[in-house]
């Protein structure tokens, strides 16, 4: 190989954690017993033009299709019950339950059991009618999903905002620790720059997800590298 020194990094993933470039549709396919599903949409911004604009970033999906992916999430729950973690967006929330809702029995994931916020700090916010400094996660379930460790895990958290679509680390370590146990299985649907799968590594959770696009995926795993051998 010529100059090697150039070539890009790539790193090596801890032991259970399975960080893939690939659709959603694989990991889909593969993944059995979660105890938590996570996702980060690639939503569409109607109120975001210019470099807000997050087709900017990577590729979006409709709505639907949205929903549709996380529906799909309810087939690799632990059969005796699994937490759905959803970040949304205010703008979008009442379009996203209107999708769900109209979905009828098939919507598997049942009613919104109740929410979260990121309040976040540091220059960056973007918005229509207000600049928007904080962002919605909402929390479904299937089946009867146990509680573990309490660690008063709160409904809201603040921090800095990092890059673009990178998620509160620690705040979900809080969600590994509080929802799962040390072994379960985590769903990552739309990995990004690797939060979840730091946060797994971190708290001896197996992990398994997608993220499709190459340089965010290698971004990704040099970020739970790092972390891992930080610990």
């Amino acid at each position: 190989m010529l100059f090697p020194d150039l070539q890009p990094k790539r790193g090596a993933l801890p032991e259970g954690i399975d960080l893939r470039c690939c659709d959603v549709a694989e990991v889909l396919s593969v993944a059995s017993g979660a105890r938590l599903v996570t996702a980060d949409p690639p939503w569409i911004y109607s109120q975001a033009p210019g470099v807000a604009d997050p087709s900017l970033q990577y590729d979006v999906l409709k709505m639907p299709e949205i929903a549709g992916v996380v529906n799909r999430a309810a087939d690799c729950a632990h059969p005796d019950g699994c937490r759905l973690a959803l970040w949304n967006t205010w703008p979008q929330l009442g379009e996203w339950v209107e999708v769900t809702v109209g979905m009828g029995k098939e919507w598997r994931w049942g009613r919104i059991l109740s929410g979260g916020s990121w309040h976040k700090s540091g220059p960056g916010g973007v918005g229509y009618h207000w600049i928007g400094d904080s962002e919605p996660v909402l929390l479904y379930k299937v089946g009867a999903p146990p509680c573990g460790r309490w660690d008063s895990l709160k409904n809201a958290h603040n921090s800095a905002r990092e890059d673009h679509s990178a998620k509160p680390m620690e705040w979900m370590r809080g969600w590994l620790r509080r929802w799962t146990d040390p072994g379960d299985l985590v769903l990552d649907l739309y990995a990004g720059l690797g939060s979840v799968a730091v946060a797994c590594a971190l708290e001896g959770r197996r992990y398994i997800g997608a993220e499709i696009d190459p340089e965010r995926h290698r971004r990704a795993v040099l970020r739970v590298e790092e972390a891992y051998n930080r610990r």
